[in-house]
Formats: structure tokens, sequence, C-alpha cells
């Protein structure tokens, strides 16, 4: 509760979440809903990519939350699921790329900044195409220079 105004700023300031849950524990999940909410809320908007995402699916003799149940969650908040083991390296990547696909299809490229950055000898956005297994097209990507004192995208995971 004392990091609130914290969390806040980090959720306001976020572009796109990843709420994950343990497919082993219903508690996790129960939590979901006002961990959204709060997003929402903060955010202003209903329009907030997003990705749910059901941990631990190696575990699957331990399972408590079904599938089909985080599925229908994500369906009703019109979100992507995926159900993902870290340990094993299970969906990890297809989490982000997931994320950035929805972060890219909101965000309107600025002409201008590519242009500027070009002409600066940083990089501006560029698209980059992934063409493997995973299937993503197009992601773009912020990048600049070591040298350059702007503010820089950034992933912070809570």
């Amino acid at each position: 509760e004392q990091f609130t105004a914290m969390r806040d700023l980090y959720m306001k300031n976020g572009q796109g979440f990843v709420l994950v849950y343990s497919i082993t524990a219903q508690s996790t999940y129960n939590d979901l809903v006002d961990l959204r909410d709060t997003i929402l809320k903060v955010k202003d908007t209903t329009d907030v990519p997003m990705v749910l995402v059901g941990n631990k699916c190696d575990l699957e003799d331990e399972r408590v939350v079904g599938k089909e149940v985080g599925q229908t969650l994500a369906r009703n908040w019109g979100s992507t699921f995926l159900e993902t083991s870290a340990k094993q390296k299970i969906n990890v990547n297809e989490i982000f790329f997931d994320l950035v696909r929805q972060i890219n299809k909101r965000t309107p490229v600025n002409k201008d900044k590519k242009n500027k950055g070009k002409n600066s000898g940083q990089m501006g956005n560029t698209n980059t195409s992934s063409s493997g297994k995973n299937g993503f097209d197009n992601l773009q990507t912020n990048q600049a220079s070591n040298n350059s004192r702007d503010k820089q995208d950034c992933c912070i995971l809570l």
C-alpha cells in the first residue's frame, strides 16, 4: 500500500501489460480482476495492450486453474491468452512478441521523429521482420545511440 503512487505512475506510463497467474494457485488468478481494473482506471481507457498468462504449464498434475478458465477471461477482456512455463521456456518469447505487436498496432509512427533520428546519427523507429516460427512480422523497435540523452522507452516488470 505504501508504494501505491509509484505503482500507479508505472501503470500510467506503461504502454502494455502482462498479467500473470500461476495455474497451481487459485489466489493468483483471483487477484487479476482487481489488477486489471486498477490498470484501466489509472490509464483512463479500456484500450490497453494486455496479455493474460497462465504460468507453470509444466506442472499439469498440480493444476487448479483450468486452461479454459483463463481463455474465457482473456476473451471477455479482449486480451490475448497464453500458457507458459518459465522453467521450460515454453511460450515466454511469444508473450512479448504479442504484446509488442499490440502496442505497435495502437501506436502511430511519427514520421518527423523517424527522419530526425536518421539525420542526427540516431536510429529512429525501424521496422524489423521476424520470419521465425512465431509468425510475427513488422515488429517495430525504438533504438538510439549510446550517446543519446533522450528519454528511452523501457520495459518494467513488477
